[in-house]
């Protein structure tokens, strides 16, 4: 092995040490930091100061150093708070601008959210899907496909904790959406304004104009039109009630079709009752027919009072956006039978 032949002599040359000693002779010698840890010291200091210039990091007594660094982002024309976006009521329908805010973890999601490719592709098929009709719509698969996974995303995210996973309701609380049965309509376009303006489900209380017994009568009547009790002389009654003093047909019926049949209403919400699916009163459970009676007349006497029962849909207009609304809109139209008639079953 060759000799460094530049190396200092420990023996004959005096060595700078730190001045400690232990047992008499352990020195410790103070050689100076390798060149290489040195250089790489100074440069996260170097760093440091850098960061501090572009980036958030200190605080102050009314915020913190927001940084010389911005990124570019599209946001509504709305009153800002900082660089936070502050939500406000209708911001996903207001004016959008594109403009540089201070960069943060949260501007930075912003940023990568809408330039990323599959945000741009992603912003072009919704633009698409907003220019199409509702015919064109239904019959472009590709179209369909995509407003299916979007809408399903945003089913679960925004819907699935009142109608459930699988869209499938629970009787009395929220309807069934896997059926073709539709209280406002089942065309994408109502769904759509179902969506976007919520829906309040109300029934007058039928004690407030009938007594117990009329009550009953109607309530035989009305499980007559399903097929789910026998006419007799209490239903004749009844029928009398629902088109006269009860003033039952004024919801219940569409007078654009047969002013006799009770199939509901999609302009007031009132559903169909001469099929098998119940929303409220869950009749399907019930085996006789004094059984079925017994469960509907709490129902007709107490009617729906949206303040006190769980007929309450919110609007998502402030919360989805017209893009993300049409796609949900589709895909629950598509659950529910693919009918684009407007149905009010």
């Amino acid at each position: 092995m060759s000799e460094n032949t530049n190396k200092k002599d420990l023996n004959n040359a005096e060595v700078e040490t730190t001045g400690h000693v232990w047992d008499g002779d352990l020195q410790e010698y103070n050689n100076p930091l390798p060149r290489w840890w040195l250089y790489a010291f100074y440069g996260t200091i170097i760093f440091a100061i850098g960061y501090w210039i572009l980036f958030p990091t200190w605080p102050l007594a009314n915020g913190y150093s927001k940084g010389i660094y911005k990124v570019e982002i599209e946001r509504p024309v709305v009153q800002q708070s900082g660089d936070l976006l502050v939500d406000v009521e209708d911001a996903d329908n207001a004016q959008m601008e594109r403009v540089k805010v201070h960069w943060t973890t949260r501007t930075r999601l912003v940023n990568e959210l809408q330039s990323s490719p599959e945000a741009l592709k992603r912003h072009e098929h919704f633009s698409e899907l907003m220019a199409k009709t509702e015919e064109e719509i239904i019959n472009d698969p590709n179209m369909i496909k995509f407003a299916e996974n979007a809408g399903k995303t945003l089913f679960v995210d925004n819907c699935a904790t009142c109608h459930g996973p699988q869209a499938q309701g629970i009787v009395g609380l929220y309807p069934n959406l896997n059926d073709d049965n539709w209280l406002w309509g089942g065309s994408l376009a109502q769904i759509e304004e179902t969506i976007t303006k919520g829906r309040r489900g109300n029934m007058p209380a039928g004690k407030l104009t009938m007594t117990p017994q009329e009550i009953e009568d109607v309530a035989k009547y009305t499980l007559t039109l399903s097929n789910n009790y026998t006419p007799d002389e209490a239903t004749s009654r009844g029928e009398e009630l629902f088109f006269g003093k009860g003033a039952c047909f004024t919801c219940h019926v569409d007078f654009t079709k047969d002013p006799r049949k009770a199939q509901g209403n999609p302009l007031l919400g009132a559903p169909n009752l001469t099929d098998q699916i119940w929303e409220i009163v869950d009749i399907n459970s019930k085996e006789t027919p004094e059984e079925k009676v017994a469960a509907i007349i709490p129902q007709i006497r107490d009617g729906v009072d949206p303040n006190t029962t769980n007929r309450v849909m919110p609007a998502w207009e402030s919360r989805l956006s017209p893009e993300q609304i049409r796609a949900l809109a589709v895909y629950v139209h598509q659950l529910g039978g693919n009918s684009a008639e407007e149905s009010n079953q």
